[in-house]
C-alpha cells in the first residue's frame, strides 16, 4: 500500500509498519537483557555485601550505626533549622 504524503514523497505503509514491528522487537530484546544484567549486578552486589558482613559483623554494625547518627543529625538538624522564623518589627 502506498500512500503519498504532502511533501509529494511516496510512503510504502507496509513497509514502515514492518521496520516499526522490528525496531520494538530489537528494543524489547534489548530491555529483557539490560534488566538481566541489572538483576545479576543486584545479586552480585548482594552476596558481596553479605560475605562482608559474615566476616567482620562487629566493624559493621559500627559502621551502620555511626552512618545512621550522622544522618540522624543532618535530618534533625535541617528540619529544625528551617522552623524559625523572625517576627518584623
Amino acid at each position: 500500500m502506498r500512500h503519498k504524503t504532502g511533501n509529494g514523497h511516496t510512503v510504502n505503509l507496509d513497509t514502515f509498519l514492518e521496520d516499526i514491528k522490528i525496531v520494538v522487537r530489537d528494543g524489547q530484546e534489548l530491555l529483557k537483557s539490560g534488566a538481566g544484567e541489572v538483576k545479576e549486578k543486584a545479586i552480585y552486589g548482594a552476596r558481596t555485601t553479605d560475605r562482608a558482613i559474615r566476616q567482620s559483623p562487629y566493624q559493621t554494625i559500627g559502621i551502620v550505626l555511626g552512618v545512621g547518627i550522622i544522618v540522624g543529625l543532618l535530618a534533625s538538624g535541617l528540619f529544625s533549622g528551617g522552623a524559625e522564623t523572625e517576627d518584623p518589627e
